[in-house]
């Protein structure tokens, strides 16, 4: 089984309108300030929200806060691999045995390769690192 880890993200909203997920994310290529995972979808009212992973979460949290949008921070767990049928299986069964209910998966495979994205609710994250074996 591929070893997930524990990661970091921030999850902010924003102004549902061109160029504002540009204008974060520049601000955060100036910081220089890379990224594991970034998802960005609108909801109600003309707000967006944006979930941001990077691969330094301290370098980040200092960077967002120069970008003046409030952010909740928040724990998940990332996981890649070789992209083969059941990858996540053993992940899946682990947290399920466990019994954390998952709140959130995205996955996507590319080149022979896949990463996820797992999240479970805040007062279940160390349940689900200690059945992941995630640091």
């Amino acid at each position: 089984m591929a070893k997930p880890q524990r990661v970091t993200y921030f999850k902010a909203s924003l102004e549902d309108k061109p160029g504002t997920l540009l204008a974060v994310l520049k601000n955060l290529k100036s910081e220089n300030i890379g990224l594991n995972g970034l998802w960005g979808y609108s909801t109600f009212g003309g707000k967006g929200e944006l979930i941001v992973i990077p691969k330094d979460p301290r370098k980040a949290k200092n960077a967002w806060k120069s970008t003046g949008i409030p952010a909740e921070e928040g724990t998940g767990f990332f996981q890649k691999g070789t992209d083969k049928t059941g990858a996540l299986l053993r992940s899946l069964e682990a947290i399920a045995e466990a019994g954390v209910n998952i709140r959130a998966i995205d996955a996507v495979a590319v080149g022979g390769r896949y990463g996820t994205f797992i999240w479970v609710a805040p007062d279940e994250v160390e349940k689900a690192a200690l059945a992941l074996d995630a640091k």
